[in-house]
């Protein structure tokens, strides 16, 4: 047991940043162990989720990790939402509740389907919240990869979130080859985010779209801070309409580590038990350590036997937890089966048709003279009802869509006046 004290006190932290084309790995230590050596910084070129595990691993040998490190994982923006909103004073008595409540309006999944984090301040008679938003079954596989390596994710946070939180306030933006990302950080709250992905020689179209954003923000931040971008800060600028008092570009290697992350941008993944387990722990690393410089420097030789009475009683003390870490080892097991039944739902849920895609490649397909009064899907056919112009140059608009199949009218097409009512059924091809 006096070993976990040991690893507790020369733990690292790590931190696992996937951006758009490659992985970062970087190693801090923490407490005193910060002081006496530096940070370390490996890169994979890979963005590819399926090599995590095979990267993790090199990593950690690489890096001589121990099973006491604590590891985070940052992914890109295309995982998380960001809702600011603002509730009465009174919800603060209940105050999760409130806030899974007011999301229901501004997310299109139910919030209980995903891991919620927030943080709050307090205005006249208002609680301003922002909050950040990830689907629990986006985690998984990350969380599968790390098993295989032998490792296990403490938190997940946004890989942007991690240079805001250490900057400050600005304009973030990451252009990779054929996907980019762009948040602004103001009085240390998200105010706008955006991603998407473009073609690799093209992305003037997605600066383009993020300058619109950005053109709603009132007081605009001063700074802008360039992640792994393959075009210059001038051209970057130009395409986002800005004008920063400072461009600075960022590198994993140079920056100097802190305790970046607050309340609101890191999903905690582990539970009560297993966090208040990993502080006692700390705590009593830092006290052995503690009694070790008083006595090395303080207390008279004599004393020493008193001192290994007295670390003897902490040796035994610590023994006393050896139960609370097996409970640990098996909520670690309950929770991987876990994951492989989680897995097992969401192949099941995948084999159903996106709801969301199928509305968006209908609204991009039915002509603008068109209008659906009722839109019902059963598995994977789609049955739509309405009134156009024209009801065959809506049934030859969604034959033409790629997303379905077998169109035919329902119901003999009515003339009402200038328009004409029809019923159309369809297949939706995956």
């Amino acid at each position: 047991m006096i070993e976990r004290v040991i690893d507790s006190f020369s733990a690292s932290d790590f931190n696992v940043i996937m951006l758009s084309d490659k992985i970062i790995v970087r190693k801090d230590r923490s407490g005193i162990a910060a002081h006496i050596s530096g940070s370390r910084v490996l890169e994979f070129d890979s963005g590819d989720q399926g090599e995590l595990k095979n990267i993790l691993s090199t990593a950690s040998d690489a890096m001589n990790a121990h099973p006491s490190d604590r590891w985070s994982l940052g992914l890109p923006l295309k995982y998380f939402n960001f809702v600011n909103f603002s509730l009465p004073s009174a919800a603060l008595e209940n105050l999760d509740e409130a806030v899974k409540f007011a999301l229901m309006r501004h997310v299109p999944y139910d919030p209980d389907q995903a891991h919620i984090s927030y943080q709050m301040s307090k205005r006249d008679n208002f609680l301003d919240i922002s909050s950040m938003i990830i689907l629990k079954k986006s985690i998984p596989p990350f969380l599968q990869a790390a098993s295989a390596a032998d490792i296990y994710f403490c938190s997940i946070f946004p890989s942007m979130v991690y240079w805001a939180r250490l900057k400050g306030d600005g304009v973030y933006v990451c252009l990779g080859q054929g996907y980019g990302e762009v948040l602004v950080l103001a009085q240390s709250r998200i105010v706008m985010h955006n991603w998407g992905q473009y073609r690799p020689e093209n992305a003037s179209g997605f600066l383009k779209e993020s300058s619109r954003l950005l053109a709603n923000i009132a007081n605009m931040p001063g700074h802008l801070f360039l992640v792994d971008c393959h075009l210059s800060g001038d051209r970057i600028r130009a395409g986002l309409s800005i004008e920063p008092e400072e461009v600075e570009v960022l590198g994993f290697d140079t920056i100097k580590r802190s305790r970046i992350f607050s309340q609101g941008y890191e999903i905690n993944l582990i539970s009560g038990s297993a966090a208040r387990q990993q502080m006692f722990y700390k705590y009593l690393a830092s006290a052995s350590v503690i009694f070790f410089m008083l006595g090395l420097f303080a207390l008279p030789a004599s004393n020493l036997a008193g001192k290994k009475k007295y670390l003897a009683g902490i040796q035994s003390y610590i023994e006393a937890e050896k139960e609370h870490a097996r409970e640990l080892t098996q909520l670690r097991e309950e929770n991987r089966l876990l994951f492989d039944n989680l897995e097992s739902v969401f192949e099941i849920k995948n084999s159903y048709p996106p709801v969301i895609d199928i509305l968006r490649e209908l609204t991009e397909a039915i002509p603008e003279s068109a209008w659906l009064h009722a839109l019902e899907l059963s598995g994977m056919k789609i049955t739509l009802q309405g009134e156009a112009v024209s009801a065959t140059q809506v049934a030859e608009a969604v034959e033409n869509s790629g997303m379905f199949k077998s169109v035919r009218f329902t119901s003999p097409v009515i003339r009402s006046g200038n328009k004409e009512r029809f019923g159309l059924a369809a297949e939706v091809v995956l």
